[in-house]
């Protein structure tokens, strides 16, 4: 009687003890442009899943109609690939990666963009832009918290915020032109 006790407590207190989140590594905005080989600024036209061709995983690919691009080459629209979707009653939510959705307006760091892309950092990578309530455009992080971030020590750190989009992109164009901190030059 007293081992099924002790089998009980126990097993009530590893359910109180929440899931482990899944963790990221940091990465610096001079980081995410040298380890890109564009940053683009664009709207989402189609966002389409489908299974990989081993039929285990499902991906995600949309296209984005580049409005600009900040750094490196990329075509007029680039097919970006992340996990994750859903294909008829099957849905894989993949977090930490990118989820994109038609219309939406974006700023991505991508790495493979002459071909089928992919976000550099998963979800660091990837930020929204949004109009505040003055107007002005906003680069704002997609990264949910639900995941954590740690620096290379192994220290958990902040996530990312939200800034002006022209300042940002004014940030990503220094880090392209300081010595060594790009991948690709424009």
């Amino acid at each position: 009687m007293k081992r099924l006790v002790c089998l009980c407590v126990l097993a009530l207190v590893l359910a109180a003890i929440p899931a482990a989140a899944p963790t990221f590594l940091a990465m610096s905005r001079g980081e995410l442009v040298a380890q890109s080989d564009a940053v683009i600024q664009g709207r989402v036209l189609k966002v389409s899943s489908f299974w990989d061709p081993t039929g285990r995983v499902i991906q995600s690919e949309a296209l984005v109609q580049v409005e600009e691009l900040v750094k490196g080459k990329a075509p007029s629209v680039v097919a970006v690939r992340t996990f994750g979707g859903r294909v008829g009653n099957f849905v894989v939510e993949a977090h930490g990666f990118p989820k994109f959705a038609v219309n939406d307006h974006v700023l991505l760091f991508l790495h493979g963009a002459e071909t089928t892309a992919e976000v550099t950092g998963y979800q660091l990578g990837h930020y929204k832009i949004v109009r505040d309530h003055t107007g002005a455009d906003i680069a704002m992080p997609t990264f949910d918290g639900g995941e954590m971030l740690l620096d290379r020590d192994g220290r958990p750190t902040p996530a990312p915020k939200a800034m002006a989009l022209e300042t940002f992109k004014s940030m990503i164009r220094a880090d392209v032109e300081r010595p060594g901190t790009s991948r690709t030059t424009n």
